[in-house]
């Protein structure tokens, strides 16, 4: 039994004894890791922006090689430098081209402002390639695209308006001078009502390498009621303000035009045919009077009458002779 007092004192004695100074020991332990492991080299990626600077030569071209707006550096340094670089605050690495006839740029490892003590290992894509075109500007005609069919009874009343009816365009020559319309996004018309629609519409995605000025045009859509026309035949002729001998003819035909729904409902019966009298010399023995029609519905319009106009015999005013 004593030894084993003896063996957990010791034990104690060992962890307890000159506390301080192992506990110095175990600190400076700790550092020392620290430094040696901080110091040794490792590898990081980080994204470097990349800005490209067309050449002198350039101007009346534009570029239709993809540039990538960064490219990827892999570093090499001790951890605690690379640790310490922040990838958004590492400068954009400028491609200064001198001329278009240069169709390659390869990285250097110079290029790159880096921390000292900090190396490029490699760049991926290790080089960019280009190619110019000549550039074109031009306008060109906007053409709206309608998708579905109007709700039963409803037509249009006009052709679609937009706003700006022409969009200017930047790109390839060859691409721009081939391009006979720009074309808006599909507008839905399945569920629109009568009156007038005004929509903003996006224009479809422009060419690759091209430019449209704006990226989306007004609309507007003017919407009626289904017109329709129909012929009220025969309708009789009276006349007004002085009774006649007789009207030659004594019916007409009159065509009609207005929203469907109302012209189809229309009785016959009671659309009167007018011929005014009023105003006519009864002096006269006949007249030519144009025939009015009455009793139509505000909606409805008359296309024609055939014949326009009668001809009226007027009552005979010679004094009798005594």
């Amino acid at each position: 039994m004593s030894r084993v007092v003896d063996a957990l004192h010791s034990v104690r004695l060992f962890f307890t004894s000159n506390l301080g100074l192992k506990a110095s020991a175990v600190g400076i332990a700790i550092l020392m890791f620290s430094l040696v492991h901080g110091a040794e080299d490792m590898e990081r990626n980080v994204y470097i922006d990349v800005v490209v600077r067309p050449p002198p030569d350039a101007a009346d071209m534009i570029l239709v090689t993809e540039t990538p707006d960064r490219v990827r550096v892999r570093l090499k340094g001790s951890r605690a430098r690379l640790n310490a670089i922040r990838q958004e605050n590492l400068p954009p690495v400028d491609v200064k081209l001198k001329t278009r006839e240069e169709s390659r740029y390869y990285f250097e490892k110079e290029m790159f402002d880096l921390p000292t003590g900090v190396s490029v290992v490699q760049v991926v894509p290790p080089s960019l390639t280009f190619k110019w075109v000549k550039r074109a500007v031009r306008e060109v005609p906007v053409e709206v695209f309608l998708d579905g069919k109007l709700p039963a009874g409803l037509e249009w009343a006009g052709e679609p308006e937009v706003f700006p009816e022409t969009i200017e365009v930047d790109g390839p020559s060859d691409v721009v001078n081939a391009m006979r319309t720009v074309r808006s996004m599909e507008v839905d018309v399945s569920e629109l009502e009568e009156g007038v629609v005004q929509r903003e519409i996006p224009l479809v995605g422009a060419p690759a390498n091209t430019n449209f000025e704006a990226q989306t045009v007004l609309v507007t859509l003017r919407v009626q009621p289904k017109m329709t026309e129909r012929v009220l035949s025969p309708l009789r002729v009276d006349a007004e303000g002085v009774v006649p001998r007789a009207l030659r003819p004594r019916a007409v035909a009159a065509r009609i035009r207005g929203p469907e729904i109302i012209v189809e409902r229309i009785n016959p019966a009671s659309v009167l045919a007018i011929v005014n009298l009023s105003d006519t010399l009864v002096s006269k023995r006949s007249v030519t009077v144009p025939v009015e029609l009455r009793g139509l519905p505000d909606e409805v319009d008359v296309v024609s009458i055939e014949p326009s106009s009668v001809t009226v015999l007027l009552p005979d005013t010679t004094p009798e002779t005594p």
